[in-house]
């Protein structure tokens, strides 16, 4: 079963699938948000106040992690005046996740300097939301028939349309939903983080913020990586996988938030 892309057309202005769910995505993601802090007892109306600042930065950080990795692409068949114009057509597709979580990071660490808030506190508040949205924005994959897997006989492999298969896989059929499979991942993480927010407002001061970031980010990169070895439209760095340089990079550095916010909860006990 198949849908197509295009939802439907204003004034000759196509309206796609992928925005429409794109953009519930992000909604639901900061009425989340909106909750925890309301949950945690914290100022709810900052998520509201971060809201413009994470969509701009989030989107801009996705699509230039995206352009760097495809840089071939985009500046190895096109004359630079339509690689530029490719680049910012958005509707053409190409957003990184990990592009818009540095960008939301990045942006979240300024944001939190100038309003003198926590950083990790609101990092923690924050990622359940995100990664909500990414299960949910995960389907919009789904209606461009994009981000499938090797060819499959399960009877849950997805069916995709001879035009959007890949040349050496032209004669398949049925593939892996690896959309599928990461947007269960991703709401199966959303779960656990929602517990571990549980957990700070039964038992507060047992454990340090920033905990549930550092979950995030390294929990993530481990099933994407797995994910990613069904994967037939990855890119390269030579023989290696691109999104496996990423992930490594994330879990490094989630081990290393996790270290540095216990060492210093730690030290502060002392």
């Amino acid at each position: 079963m198949t849908f197509a892309p295009i939802a439907f057309e204003i004034f000759g202005f196509q309206i796609r699938w992928y925005g429409i769910i794109f953009s519930l995505s992000i909604i639901i993601g900061f009425v989340v948000a909106y909750f925890i802090a309301r949950y945690r007892n914290k100022k709810a109306d900052e998520t509201i106040n971060f809201v413009p600042f994470a969509i701009i930065f989030g989107i801009l950080g996705a699509r230039l992690l995206h352009v760097v990795v495809n840089w071939s692409y985009y500046f190895g068949y096109f004359p630079l005046g339509k690689s530029l114009i490719y680049i910012l057509d958005f509707r053409r597709g190409g957003l990184a996740i990990q592009g818009a979580m540095l960008g939301a990071i990045l942006t979240l660490l300024v944001f939190c300097k100038i309003r003198k808030l926590n950083f990790w506190l609101w990092a923690d508040i924050l990622v359940p939301g995100f990664i909500l949205g990414q299960a949910i924005g995960k389907w919009g994959n789904f209606f461009n028939q994009e981000e499938f897997g090797k060819p499959t006989s399960y009877p849950w492999g997805i069916f995709v349309n001879p035009a959007n298969r890949l040349y050496d896989y032209a004669s398949y059929e049925y593939f892996h939903p690896t959309f599928l499979y990461e947007a269960i991942a991703n709401f199966v993480l959303f779960i656990l983080l929602m517990f571990m927010h549980r957990f700070y407002k039964n038992k507060p001061g047992r454990l340090p913020s920033g905990l549930i970031l550092a979950m995030y980010l390294g929990i993530y990169a481990i099933y994407r990586t797995l994910i990613e070895y069904y994967r037939v439209d990855s890119v390269y760095f030579g023989p290696v996988k691109v999104v496996y340089i990423i992930n490594f990079i994330a879990l490094i550095t989630a081990l290393v938030i996790a270290n540095h916010v216990l060492k210093k909860f730690k030290d502060q006990k002392k």
